[in-house]
């Protein structure tokens, strides 16, 4: 079964005519990072986005690093199951150096602490899911990372899939990273339905990681921005600080107490980013440990 045919039997539909020359969000965020394989259209957003919010890319490291930073915690608190879902495109090293941090990935920051972890990258992309699995085929490490096409809305196919084909287990906790992917969502109902489907299933002592955009931070900029995307066909849904808080339901927060949303910069102390203006961030970040108890 081609890649192709895996979506249709998933219900995720193939590219249409076109469809890889017209821009794409995740190409454009890898751009932000050195990366080569941007088309002339994505390079033409691009600029209307940086006319729009000339912060966009600073603000997209900032969420690449609060990625890596939670990886490494959740990793270090004992979980070994991490499922990273809308992951986009790997970033490789950018041509003429750069920043190395921002050459890991999900499966490397977790596999120095489990060899053996279970890391599943998950897109509604076929080109995404396609290089990651080229890449990841050449990968050495004791337990291999899988990537797997899925629509975030549909959790349910996705959760039980993962399940059946012993991808995942209920039997220890699973870190679900769900990272700058819930504003590509436009309907509410949806993210909200989906989101609460993946804590029901999730088993307790169960991480979930958001970062969202919103216009709480920076309202004209982020609404440019918003309308930019919008001239272009892509749906773009920035979400204030209540709604976003509202997806982790009742779980506590990875420190304890009440789940902390705060801008993505000044989630973690050891951010490189942690003193720049809320504003850059042009977005929140929370992470909530399911409890024990049933919820």
């Amino acid at each position: 079964m081609n890649l192709v045919q895996e979506g249709l039997a998933l219900g995720i539909p193939a590219p249409g005519p076109g469809a890889h020359q017209r821009p794409s969000a995740a190409r454009i965020y890898r751009m932000w990072f050195g990366t080569e394989g941007a088309l002339p259209t994505d390079e033409d957003l691009a600029r209307k986005i940086l006319n729009a919010f000339p912060r966009e890319p600073a603000a997209a490291k900032i969420n690449r690093a609060h990625h890596l930073l939670i990886t490494e915690a959740l990793a270090t608190r004992g979980i070994s199951q991490v499922l990273d879902i809308g992951c986009g495109y790997a970033l490789p090293r950018p041509q003429g150096g750069g920043d190395l941090l921002f050459t890991q990935n999900t499966h490397d920051v977790v596999q120095q602490h489990w060899r053996s972890a279970s890391v599943i990258y998950a897109d509604i992309d076929h080109d995404v899911v396609a290089r990651w699995r080229s890449l990841l085929s050449h990968a050495p490490t004791a337990s291999l990372p899988k990537a797997v096409l899925a629509d975030v809305t549909d959790m349910a196919r996705l959760l039980t899939q993962l399940e059946a084909d012993g991808h995942l287990t209920r039997d220890r906790p699973v870190a679900v990273l769900l990272h700058d992917v819930l504003p590509w969502v436009p309907d509410d109902g949806r993210v909200h339905d989906a989101v609460a489907y993946l804590r029901s299933w999730l088993p307790p002592g169960s991480a979930l990681s958001i970062t969202h955009a919103t216009a709480d931070l920076s309202t004209t900029w982020v609404e440019r921005v918003q309308a930019v995307y919008g001239e272009e066909g892509i749906a773009f849904r920035p979400r204030d600080r209540q709604s976003i808080t509202s997806l982790f339901g009742d779980w506590g927060d990875l420190y304890g107490g009440p789940v902390r949303t705060v801008p993505t910069a000044r989630h973690q102390t050891r951010h490189q980013f942690a003193t720049v203006p809320d504003y850059v961030s042009a977005g929140y970040a929370g992470v909530a440990i399911k409890p024990q108890r049933a919820g």
